[in-house]
């Protein structure tokens, strides 16, 4: 089910439209789980070590993860603790974290870059947008 919310903006008087996908628990639970997983990829701690730090049971952070089990509020709280993020971060559609080697080949292409004409650069765009589906 899609909501479609409008409202005048006060800031310049401009209408703008928000689409809302209403979601169901275990949708949820599948996303929370999926971002914790990402999260402690990132980290390169498995499963066993997370649960560990957190004094949890492995099968629990097993569970978290598949969207089979959901966390308490005070579960919640050490994760963020513990990952630096704020709570919402856990709730947001999709996540790609970066890491230090995505943001030095960012830099290395954005300086390549510069020595392209605009045609050229209207090519790699191309490319990009094809790679990037």
């Amino acid at each position: 089910m899609v909501a479609n919310l409008y409202f005048k903006a006060i800031e310049r008087g401009r209408k703008c439209a928000y689409y809302y996908i209403m979601k169901s628990g275990k949708d949820i639970n599948k996303n929370f789980g999926a971002i914790l997983k990402e999260l402690r990829s990132h980290k390169n701690l498995t499963q066993e070590k997370l649960a560990e730090m957190l004094g949890l049971q492995p099968q629990t952070i097993a569970k978290i993860e598949t969207g089979r089990s959901f966390v308490s509020s005070e579960m919640l709280a050490k994760l963020c603790n513990f990952f630096e993020v704020e709570p919402s971060f856990f709730f947001a559609q999709k996540v790609k974290l970066i890491t230090e080697e995505d943001i030095s080949y960012t830099d290395k292409i954005k300086q390549l870059l510069l020595g392209f004409s605009t045609k050229k650069l209207e090519e790699i765009y191309n490319i990009l947008l094809v790679m990037h589906k």
